[in-house]
């Protein structure tokens, strides 16, 4: 029986798949990829798992997210900048998963440019007098900044990029690493 994978150029198309799915996710706010889990190493090395959203994709892969600066993620970043991030597309049975070191935006010209261009619906997420996972009797008593908020950027640049696709007939499984600027791609047991 002939395989379909022997060609190395199969391995360039999956990963150009995977690349096409994720920047298309930046412009389309249905797409699957839009939402996805960003695992960070917590205190005492637990895993902490959280969904965020995607808000930018770069043509070299690397993934913005918006958060508070107080939230626990920033905190975990700060310890150990390794995350996971893991996509799903359920329609096309897809799924990646996306290691990487993650980084705060830094430049207040990067920031106030995002800020500006959010929705003011979507800034209150950031306003708030209190710090994210604190107690409240009732989130009616949510107190909010007037001017003031916590808005920050984190940036991931991944290393690796695993690509899993689902199919009836055989599963396809490929490991993509960037190495010196490339990325390399083998295709690996599902």
């Amino acid at each position: 029986m002939l395989s379909l994978y022997k060609d190395a150029t199969v391995t360039k198309e999956l990963f150009n798949t995977a690349k096409e799915a994720l920047l298309a996710a930046k412009k389309d706010v249905k797409h699957p990829f839009r939402y996805f889990t960003m695992a960070t190493i917590g205190i005492n090395n637990s895993p902490r798992l959280r969904t965020v959203v995607l808000r930018d994709v770069k043509e070299d892969l690397t993934i913005s997210l918006f958060t508070d600066r107080r939230s626990k993620k920033v905190t975990h970043l700060k310890e150990n900048n390794n995350v996971c991030l893991l996509f799903f597309n359920h329609n096309d049975m897809l799924q990646l998963k996306v290691d990487g070191k993650a980084f705060l935006e830094e430049d207040d010209k990067v920031l106030k440019k995002a800020w500006k261009k959010m929705k003011e619906s979507g800034k209150k997420d950031y306003r708030s007098a209190q710090d994210p996972g604190s107690k409240v009797k009732d989130p009616e008593m949510i107190e909010y900044l007037d001017t003031s908020h916590h808005f920050a950027i984190i940036h991931i640049i991944p290393s690796k990029i695993e690509y899993l696709e689902l199919k009836k007939e055989q599963h396809v499984r490929a490991l993509f690493s960037k190495e010196d600027g490339v990325w390399e791609g083998s295709f690996i047991v599902p």
